[in-house]
């Protein structure tokens, strides 16, 4: 007797999220006055993707489709007392963020062929300057091949609402919706590059526009997450925030966040009134520092070692730094050239990949891991550049 394949795609998840949209939508209305449009797609084999806003982003999503949704889902979630449970009841694909992943393709694949729908958040992390974060042509080459409908959702206020560097919910609003849909006959009549632009396009929010207020007596608090450079004086890690202003340090340069997610009074002789402005100018500033010879450092770290379905595993040291040639922590040096790819983890953590590990780091409640991915992904992207024209 032929043994019956196993699929990915359950009944159980249909009733799993039958149970949970009722629940979540009056949560999110409540916690972040979050309201979904439904989209009237009927069930069957879709790629859905969207912009990246927040930790809830998949629950936001899903209130909108009457169908379960499978979502690429981190290494994190797979390291947690509860992941057994998770994929137990909605099955998301496992995938590590910056790495190229043969075995979340194929799952993907599988789930269509079954006639689910898959949910990918193509940014792979949730933007924190409130800019969009920088994504690959794969996700058009993907959605090609899938040759199934292309559903683009928008997400929006969830970064006024809930910004990835904060550390509470402000009282705004927040909405999702389906932008556009393309078949797999307008996608296959499309290059990828143009697929790709189609795609950035409808992804692309930005709330600073949107002319909602956020209101919060704490809305800068914690902003040192994502600005650790100063503009005025070049200092690294200075940036320190108390309610709804922040300043640097060393050279007492202030700036207030304010409702409308702007920052007042622009930095002397920069202009830069919103975040992501900043963002993009200290993104591109930090690798010529580090080029010219900076080090970048933080202490009181944790080290660990990630392990899919496993506890996290202590490692030693409990400083790190980075130079341009070498990553550092404790006594350990990793060279940069050796390491696959650096990413941050949630608000405080960073992961890199090295000799086939896992390994993170998460710093105190008011580290800055972005800056060490910016370091990481400038040096690798002149290294390219400079392969490329030999």
């Amino acid at each position: 007797m032929k043994k019956k394949r196993k699929t990915w795609t359950k009944r159980r998840h249909a009733f799993v999220f039958a149970f949970l949209r009722p629940v979540m939508r009056l949560y999110c209305k409540l916690r972040y006055r979050y309201t979904a449009k439904r989209s009237g797609l009927p069930k069957g084999a879709y790629l859905i993707i969207a912009n990246h806003q927040m930790t809830m982003d998949p629950f936001l999503l899903s209130l909108s489709f009457r169908f379960p949704v499978y979502f690429i889902a981190s290494d994190d979630i797979f390291n947690l007392k509860i992941s057994p449970l998770i994929r137990y009841l909605v099955a998301p694909i496992p995938k590590s963020k910056s790495l190229q992943d043969v075995t979340a393709v194929k799952n993907i694949f599988r789930i269509v062929k079954e006639g689910g729908a898959v949910g990918i958040f193509p940014e792979g992390n949730r933007t924190l300057s409130g800019g969009q974060w920088e994504m690959t042509d794969a996700i058009a080459k993907l959605a090609k091949s899938l040759k199934v409908p292309l559903v683009l959702y928008n997400i929006q206020g969830g970064y006024g609402t809930d910004p990835r560097w904060g550390h509470s919910v402000r009282k705004g609003k927040a909405k999702g919706s389906v932008r556009k849909v393309l078949s797999a006959e307008e996608m296959s009549a499309m290059s990828v590059g143009e697929l790709f632009d189609t795609i950035k396009e409808n992804l692309l929010v930005d709330d600073t526009l949107s002319g909602i207020r956020f209101r919060s007596k704490k809305r800068a608090e914690y902003i040192e997450r994502a600005l650790y450079l100063c503009p005025v004086c070049n200092g690294v890690s200075g940036i320190v925030s108390q309610k709804y202003r922040f300043k640097c340090k060393y050279c007492d340069t202030a700036s207030t966040y304010t409702e409308k997610l702007a920052l007042t009074p622009p930095p002397p002789a920069t202009g830069f009134d919103r975040i992501f402005e900043w963002y993009e100018w200290e993104r591109k500033q930090i690798v010529k520092n580090v080029l010219d010879g900076m080090t970048v450092s933080d202490d009181n770290i944790l080290f660990r070692e990630s392990v899919k379905c496993k506890k996290k595993k202590k490692l030693s040291g409990n400083s790190v730094s980075i130079d341009k040639e070498n990553l550092m922590i404790g006594g350990a040096v990793f060279p940069l050239k050796d390491v696959t790819a650096l990413t941050m983890v949630g608000k405080k953590k960073f992961n890199f990949y090295y000799g086939g590990k896992i390994l993170q780091v998460k710093g105190n409640k008011r580290f800055c891991a972005i800056k060490y991915v910016h370091i990481f992904d400038g040096l690798k992207e002149l290294t390219r550049g400079t392969e490329g024209e030999n």
